[in-house]
């Protein structure tokens, strides 16, 4: 008994070394331009920079389309570092991912009861396309997915007990769910609350959802996100805040209803594989499975599968939240040997990282922003570089690697009215758009140098 215990740990130990190893092994090499969100590494530069933590800015102007916390987690370490780095900003989506595979493992080994079931179940979110992929990106889907997670274990800890142990869960839960709000806004809220109502109504203990103790939960999830809020309309001002958040195309992504009947079986791959002998399984245990604890993951995965086909804006990642409950049945209902799990287990993190190490060639040798910014820092000494029609994410790139904010001209005002008001400054902008005002307007303008950058030509240009 004691040697089985004994092996028991060395597994465990083993599990959270690898995947810890999987995860991270060169989490820093890849530039932030490709596959990630440059953007919200950028926000957390200028909010260090600034000395603005409430109030976040991409390119100087007030950036609403997410909430603060994967700012503050990515903006606190490259405080203390000096600069956001591609690690730093990574940071956060990894250590989040490997939370959420160990408590998967934790959560796995509970309600099946065998360390066997809960390594299974970690291992095969660890290395699922989708997860593994997300935990290696700059964004806030990965943390999202954490929050969620964290949310709905403490509430399935807090069902079964009583007094003041539940209140404690429920609090957590709560807690978690603030947290994800603080992420992504309401998702982290309208996902795991109707699979928590959902699973209370099937279990004819709905009178959970306005019980003392949900309420509780309630003010916990109040005091989370609220201080925030108010600081920023505070900072911004209400009507201010109001015209902001109506002018923000926050969501523009459609595709069919059927999309993620098709993508889960990418976004899941290789284990999506076993989804056909996951659904007979199911099928066949369903009277006994329905009256176990085990139907909070098929309500899980039901509930969220069906809102995010309904939901009428669909991309892959959103699918992210709904493959916990996939890993956990699949954990459970694991009868093969060990070593048909470990075979494609491996196989699965090393397709993943050979893919990463192709983008790491291709980014060692073509970053276009680092390389673009390496070319103007030359001119940079001779006057203040100014931006002019320059789109979003070109914007994003020079402010990032060249540290600073550069103005832009206003776009709505005429050329003319622009350059005269900046006579004697440094002015980027696409080619077309400067050969269009060569073309139209009767300006003096110094041509200095011209760019590659991405699939078209940027001109620099003194006014």
């Amino acid at each position: 008994m004691v040697e089985r215990k004994g092996m028991e740990r060395v597994f465990i130990g083993c599990f959270i070394v690898f995947s810890g190893l999987a995860l991270f092994f060169n989490l820093w090499t890849r530039s932030l331009e490709n596959h990630d969100y440059l953007r919200y590494a950028e926000v957390s530069r200028e909010m260090i920079r600034s000395g603005e933590w409430v109030v976040p800015h991409l390119n100087g102007k007030v950036y609403i389309d997410k909430p603060p916390l994967l700012f503050w987690l990515i903006a606190i370490p490259s405080s203390l570092y000096g600069y956001v780095t591609p690690l730093i900003a990574r940071l956060p989506s990894a250590l989040s991912a490997w939370i959420g595979v160990l408590l998967l493992f934790l959560w796995g080994k509970r309600i099946y009861g065998t360390t066997r079931s809960g390594l299974i179940a970690g291992g095969i979110l660890l290395s699922g396309y989708q997860f593994f992929s997300q935990a290696r990106l700059a964004k806030t889907d990965m943390l999202l997915c954490l929050f969620v997670v964290l949310s709905l274990y403490f509430f399935d800890l807090g069902y079964p007990e009583r007094g003041k142990k539940q209140t404690l869960f429920f609090g957590l839960c709560f807690l978690f769910m603030g947290m994800g709000v603080l992420t992504k806004g309401p998702f982290g809220l309208f996902i795991p609350l109707p699979i928590i109502a959902v699973f209370l109504i099937k279990e004819r203990q709905w009178k959970i959802l306005v019980s003392k103790k949900f309420v509780f939960g309630y003010g916990i999830l109040a005091l989370t996100v609220l201080p925030w809020v108010f600081l920023f309309i505070q900072r911004v001002g209400l009507e201010e805040s109001i015209a902001l958040i109506r002018e923000t195309p926050i969501l523009t992504r459609k595709a069919p209803v059927y999309f993620y009947f098709i993508q889960i079986w990418g976004q899941f791959f290789p284990w999506s594989l076993l989804l056909p002998s996951l659904f007979i399984y199911l099928w066949r245990q369903r009277n006994r499975l329905w009256d176990s604890r085990i139907s909070f993951f098929l309500i899980w995965f039901i509930v969220l599968f069906i809102l995010l086909t309904l939901f009428e804006y669909r991309a892959s990642r959103y699918l992210l939240p709904a493959l916990p409950p996939l890993a956990l049945m699949i954990g459970g209902m694991w009868q093969r040997k060990w070593i048909y799990f470990l075979i494609p287990l491996l196989l699965a993190i090393s397709i993943w990282h050979i893919r990463e190490y192709v983008w790491m060639k291709r980014d060692l040798s073509y970053s276009p922003g680092m390389v673009l910014v390496g070319e103007l820092k030359p001119f940079l000494g001779e006057g203040t570089l100014f931006g002019y029609r320059l789109d979003v994410s070109t914007l994003e790139e020079i402010n990032y690697y060249s540290d600073q904010v550069i103005p832009v001209l206003k776009r709505d005002a005429s050329p003319s009215e622009s350059f005269r008001r900046k006579e004697g400054r440094l002015v980027l902008m696409s080619k077309k758009v400067y050969d269009n005002i060569q073309d139209k307007e009767n300006l003096s303008l110094v041509f200095i140098r011209e760019f590659e950058y991405k699939k078209g030509k940027l001109v620099l240009i003194s006014s």
